[in-house]
């Protein structure tokens, strides 16, 4: 009886608590503090050049900053600002023509180097510097005459070299004496270099496929007589006369004049009309071949031996001492303004063939027109 009422009240007691646990409150879970989100940090404001390919903008507090077009000091250094004002050319290490037209050297940060006036070496070439400052001679596919010389520039301003001798620059011959960017200043006129004989126009380039007076100057422009057998017997007979130490074209021409005398030999041969020259070439190459010939053979070879130094020369048909006596002489327009006659053939006769005759000097004979030196020249 007792363990019974013991089971009895556990149940019960058991009960009661099931029953008081049901209805009690549900107790509330603690409260976190609340901490507010972090908010993004505000980014530094950008300073300073800024790199975007080949281009460059200058910011300023996080703006970009405008400047006057053209070469401005940014930082300490020179840049090259467009037209627009915000972009800075961002070339680097090259030589580059900007849009005002003027050539730059562009450092490796882009800024802009300084030369000083005169030629300056950069990495692609030479170039010329007009004036101190930033900006490369603007010369293109030209010609500049530049401290006492002249010299030629490429599309891109760069100096041109050539090798020594007649080179073509542009359209136009140029005699250069050394390999080299120089071409001397000659001054207008012939110009004889060695047996090379030229003629240097007013703008320094040489004359070709043209005359002057009795000079015809080839496509090379050399002087031609136009014929090239007849060149290089020429050019044969100065190699043979002369001994080097000649110091002007006058002593070369007494040379060849001396030698014509004194080597070849008088030869009968049909006479030419009064007046005419076509005879020159044929004659003064009969001459050569034969090495004799009449005075019409003599004064050809004098007129072109001439030539080949520059001088004026040219060939006379018509008579001395009487209009029976035909003869033929050479007359060259010296650049003294006067004109001199020259008469190898009459004076070869007076050296070599009449015997007790006194020996004469026609070389560079003057005269009144008709009388040289105490002989009587008829002019057709």
């Amino acid at each position: 009886m007792n363990r019974v009422k013991q089971w009895l009240l556990l149940f019960l007691a058991a009960v009661w608590l099931m029953a008081c646990g049901c209805g009690a409150q549900e107790t509330a879970e603690p409260v976190r503090e609340s901490v507010p989100a972090a908010s993004p940090s505000e980014p530094e404001p950008v300073n300073g050049l800024i790199r975007e390919g080949d281009s460059l903008t200058y910011w300023k507090d996080g703006t970009p900053e405008a400047f006057a077009p053209g070469v401005q000091e940014i930082d300490g250094k020179a840049y090259y600002v467009e037209s627009d004002g915000e972009t800075v050319c961002g070339l680097q290490n090259q030589t580059a023509q900007a849009s005002d037209g003027c050539r730059y050297y562009f450092e490796d940060d882009s800024s802009l180097r300084r030369f000083g006036a005169g030629f300056t070496e950069l990495p692609d070439g030479v170039y010329y510097v007009e004036n101190d400052g930033y900006a490369l001679a603007a010369f293109s596919e030209e010609t500049a005459v530049l401290d006492g010389a002249r010299y030629a520039f490429d599309s891109e301003g760069r100096v041109l070299s050539f090798e020594a001798g007649v080179q073509e620059i542009f359209g136009k011959l140029y005699l250069l004496p050394e390999s080299g960017s120089a071409i001397p200043l000659y001054g207008e006129g012939t110009l004889l270099r060695g047996l090379d004989l030229y003629y240097v126009q007013a703008d320094g380039s040489l004359l070709a496929d043209s005359d002057v007076g009795y000079l015809h100057f080839g496509s090379d422009g050399r002087y031609t007589s136009g014929n090239e057998i007849l060149d290089a017997d020429v050019a044969g007979l100065f190699a043979a006369c002369l001994t080097g130490g000649e110091v002007d074209t006058e002593e070369m021409l007494r040379a060849a004049y001396t030698y014509i005398r004194d080597n070849f030999k008088y030869l009968s041969m049909d006479h030419q009309e009064a007046g005419s020259t076509d005879w020159a070439e044929d004659s003064a190459l009969k001459f050569f071949e034969l090495g004799k010939g009449n005075c019409y053979c003599w004064a050809a070879t004098v007129a072109y031996c001439a030539r080949q130094l520059g001088y004026q020369a040219y060939v006379v048909a018509g008579w001395e001492s009487n209009p029976e006596n035909d003869h033929a002489w050479t007359m060259i327009d010296w650049p003294d303004g006067e004109t001199y006659l020259f008469d190898a053939q009459l004076e070869y006769a007076y050296w070599y063939m009449f015997s007790g005759k006194p020996k004469i000097d026609m070389f560079k004979a003057s005269g009144d027109g008709s009388t040289y030196n105490g002989f009587a020249f008829y002019f057709p």
